[in-house]
């Protein structure tokens, strides 16, 4: 007699190993590494970017009128400037938030003046016209002497000082305001003429 086949064997089913899920701490250590190598970029961008070249001022022309001295070493005069902003830039423009002018006289001011926000766009010229007004200041008694010393030769030394809050912008980026600080000297005017014969451009010294 013939024994039976036996049955088939069935190969067992691999089982499915259970899917691992991400380690949390992993992920919030790359999260984090990622941030900061955009926020470095980011910085990296905006410093190359905003980066400004140095403004350049001038004063291009500097008259006054009615200019005195009085004999209790008082001064009244109109001080007349001409002064020249140029922005070197070729793709950022300048804000300029605030800014004052003064006039003074081995750094005695005698008058100052304050110039209304603008925009300078890029590679830019702007000419500020302003006229500051001494009105009975009173002079140390070394300014004074020296002032009158001057008139008597026909030309006076003043300095022109500068200070504005500024700040850049380029694209979508736009810097933090900063102070920037210029002085022109020596200005020299001509007292007994209102004519700017003979008048020389002064450049001056700007900080930021």
């Amino acid at each position: 007699m013939v024994p039976p086949n036996p049955p088939p064997r069935t190969q067992p089913h691999p089982q499915a190993l259970p899917a691992r899920g991400l380690n949390p701490v992993l992920c919030i250590i790359i999260a984090l590494i990622l941030l900061g190598l955009l926020v470095g970029l980011a910085i990296l961008i905006t410093y190359l970017t905003l980066r400004p070249k140095r403004l350049v001022y001038t004063v291009e022309a500097a008259s006054v009128q009615d200019f005195a001295i009085a004999k209790d070493d008082h001064i009244s005069a109109k001080f007349d400037y001409v002064i020249k902003s140029y922005n070197p830039e070729k793709h950022v423009s300048v804000r300029y938030h605030s800014m004052r002018i003064s006039t003074a006289h081995h750094n005695q001011s005698v008058a100052h003046k304050e110039i209304p926000a603008f925009k300078q766009h890029p590679k830019n010229d702007t000419r500020i016209e302003t006229q500051l007004v001494s009105h009975n200041v009173a002079l140390s008694k070394f300014n004074a002497k020296d002032l009158r010393a001057e008139t008597t030769k026909g030309v006076v030394e003043m300095e022109v000082y500068i200070t504005a809050r500024v700040s850049y912008k380029t694209w979508i980026f736009r810097s933090r305001r900063r102070t920037l600080k210029a002085v022109c000297t020596p200005v020299m005017i001509n007292v007994t003429s209102n004519s700017l014969n003979g008048f020389q451009r002064v450049l001056c010294r700007t900080r930021l």
